[in-house]
C-alpha cells in the first residue's frame, strides 16, 4: 500500500513539472495588431480623408488591421466592420460617399441601398446607426450638404 502511494506521488510530480506547474511562467496576453487607418479617396476630385461623418457631424473612422469602428470623440473601437473600397462591413451594408458642405469636401458614412446619411450612436459601450429621414443629395436650388 505504500509502495503504491509512492508511486502514485511520483506520477502526480512528474505530470506537474511536464505541465510547467511550478515553473513560475506567466500568462500571455495576445497583442492587438496596431491601428491602420483606412483612407477613403472620392475617384471625381481626388480627395482623401480617414474622418468618416454621420448626419449630425460626428467623426469615426476605421481601422482596417482589426476591422474595427472607432469613435473619435472618445477613442472607443467596436468590432465587427471590414472595409473593402468604400463599402464597411462584409455584408457591405454601409458605404463612404462624398460631398460637399459649405464649399468644405467631406466624407460621410452612408447605408448602401437607401443612400440616406446614417446617425451613428455609442450607447452602453456598443455602436450602431440609425437610418435617417432625410434623403440627399438635397433638392436643386437648396444649400448645405450634397453628396454623390
Amino acid at each position: 500500500m505504500k509502495t503504491s502511494k509512492t508511486i502514485l506521488l511520483l506520477i502526480v510530480i512528474q505530470a506537474i513539472a511536464s505541465c510547467g506547474g511550478g515553473s513560475g511562467s506567466t500568462p500571455t496576453t495576445p497583442t492587438t495588431p496596431p491601428v491602420q487607418l483606412a483612407m477613403f479617396t472620392d475617384s471625381v476630385s481626388g480627395f482623401s480623408t480617414s474622418d468618416i461623418r454621420d448626419v449630425q457631424d460626428q467623426i469615426v473612422r476605421f481601422d482596417l488591421a482589426n476591422n474595427a469602428l472607432i469613435w473619435v470623440a472618445t477613442g472607443q473601437s467596436f468590432s465587427g466592420y471590414p472595409v473593402s473600397g468604400n463599402f464597411i462591413r462584409a455584408d457591405k451594408a454601409f458605404q463612404v460617399r462624398f460631398g460637399i458642405q459649405n464649399g468644405e469636401r467631406r466624407a460621410y458614412f452612408t447605408e448602401t441601398v437607401a443612400e440616406t446619411i446614417c446617425d451613428i450612436d455609442v450607447t452602453a459601450g456598443s455602436s450602431r446607426s440609425r437610418r435617417q429621414t432625410c434623403v440627399y443629395p438635397a433638392p436643386s436650388g437648396q444649400t448645405g450638404t450634397t453628396i454623390r
